[in-house]
């Protein structure tokens, strides 16, 4: 959060980059509420159900034609999921009781996203984007069936990829300013996993709001 802020200070700040007048560059803040899974990719590994996620942040545009934009910035993003482990059966035959295991991420991301706009119609215009974001590992905690917050940061790699498929509207406030709402569906590209336990990638789907300057 301090590192964003320090962000946020520098860009508000340089008067080079924030001329209200300059719609070929825009700069403001966002926020994700999301909802987050885990895909299991191996035997024995089931999803189990669906998390509560949420991202925060910076996001900057540039312009390179009239419909046309870069859309990057700086994001923190909790995602996350539960995975089911199938545990088999006894020495008996009788089945065992499957351990679920609640993984709580954090990442730093860096989005870096096409987006293509509509003409404007009664300050109204419609985007559509498409994108790949680099993140990288902060934090990571597990849930189990015998305790909580259970540190897994042995469990899980550092870096990891992302596409993104995004859609949504902007409304003109007033001058360059404006707000936009829309979704965004959130896939990973490699495995989150460290390790033989386990094997799989993170997703989320979720709802954009911020302004732009």
């Amino acid at each position: 959060m301090r590192k964003l802020i320090i962000i946020l200070v520098f860009f508000l700040t340089c008067p080079k980059l924030t001329k209200a007048q300059d719609e070929k560059f825009h700069f403001g803040l966002k926020i994700t509420p999301s909802m987050a899974w885990i895909k299991p990719d191996r035997n024995g590994l089931k999803r189990d159900g669906y998390k509560l996620g949420f991202a925060y942040g910076v996001q900057t545009e540039f312009s390179l034609q009239k419909n046309y934009a870069i859309a990057t910035g700086v994001q923190v993003a909790y995602r996350g999921g539960k995975i089911r482990f199938e545990a088999g059966n006894d020495s008996s035959g009788n089945p065992l009781a499957d351990p679920v295991i609640n993984f709580k991420l954090q990442y730093v991301e860096i989005p870096v996203c096409l987006k293509m706009l509509t003409n404007q119609f009664n300050k109204t215009r419609y985007y559509g984007m498409f994108g790949f974001s680099p993140s990288f590992l902060i934090r990571s905690k597990k849930d189990s069936d015998e305790e909580d917050n259970i540190s897994a940061k042995d469990d899980f790699n550092i870096f990891n990829m992302n596409m993104i498929i995004g859609a949504g509207v902007e409304y003109t406030l007033s001058g360059s300013t404006v707000a936009f709402g829309g979704l965004e569906f959130n896939n990973g590209f490699f495995d989150i996993f460290d390790g033989d336990g386990a094997k799989g990638v993170t997703n989320y789907l979720g709802l954009n709001v911020g302004i732009l300057f």
